[in-house]
């Protein structure tokens, strides 16, 4: 979340140097958890990668448009901005569950798929990412997973450009969000066994090919930000 404030309304991404009066304010802490002091360059660099801070900004651009009307400051961390990532989260959230459902239905009967939906919500830690820790990437990833599988599905069913296009944009947001989540790729590749799947790429390789490089241009957002922040492509943050 600190990209948004840092680079929107404060102008401040290499030395954050704003962060102590919000920290003496509000307590978001502790301390200056989400980016770290690089030696060689001097700079603050991010400890997490940005494909986050991407899916908060549209409910960050509300917050910071109502923010002051509302009688609140505008500087990224009072209520409106807390209440809307908040709710944006429960939303992402809910849409994933749609997507879900919409994916378990090509393959399984309404009851079946209800099942499974209640199942997961009520049986693992889905609802603790949905109604507490919601800002978390948990949910947020599972989302983009039920509109790749869905995208994934569709492409399957009638490939075309856009298809590909949102199924390399998909993947590399994953990535983005979280970069062990590059293994997302394997969804599009692999999707529906091995037989006569080699041929179908084959004969869809254009299409494969736009989707990587789609893929690569929106991964490649963090090495951007690495090499501006320090001069260096790569950073272990």
């Amino acid at each position: 979340y600190m990209y948004l404030p840092s680079a929107l309304i404060y102008h401040d991404l290499k030395k954050v140097a704003f962060f102590p009066e919000i920290e003496k304010k509000y307590n978001p802490g502790p301390g200056m958890g989400q980016a770290f002091k690089h030696e060689a360059s001097g700079n603050y660099v991010m400890k997490y990668s940005c494909g986050q801070a991407f899916q908060f900004l549209p409910w960050f651009t509300v917050a910071n448009a109502v923010a002051e009307p509302l009688g609140y400051p505008a500087d990224g961390f009072s209520r409106p901005y807390q209440v809307a990532i908040g709710l944006g989260s429960l939303l992402i959230a809910i849409l994933g569950l749609w997507f879900a459902r919409k994916n378990l239905l090509e393959y399984f009967s309404d009851k079946a798929t209800a099942l499974a939906l209640l199942g997961m919500v009520a049986g693992s830690n889905y609802l603790n990412y949905t109604a507490i820790d919601g800002a978390m990437t948990h949910n947020w990833l599972f989302t983009l997973y039920a509109l790749l599988v869905w995208t994934t599905i569709q492409f399957n069913k009638r490939p075309t450009w856009a298809r590909a296009c949102v199924i390399g944009l998909l993947c590399g947001w994953a990535a983005l969000t979280r970069p062990t989540e590059a293994i997302s790729i394997l969804i599009p590749l692999l999707w529906g066994g091995w037989e006569g799947r080699l041929a179908f790429l084959w004969r869809e390789k254009s299409k494969i090919i736009l989707a990587g490089v789609v893929f690569a241009a929106v991964g490649s957002i963090q090495l951007l930000y690495w090499k501006w922040a320090t001069g260096d492509w790569v950073v272990y943050s």
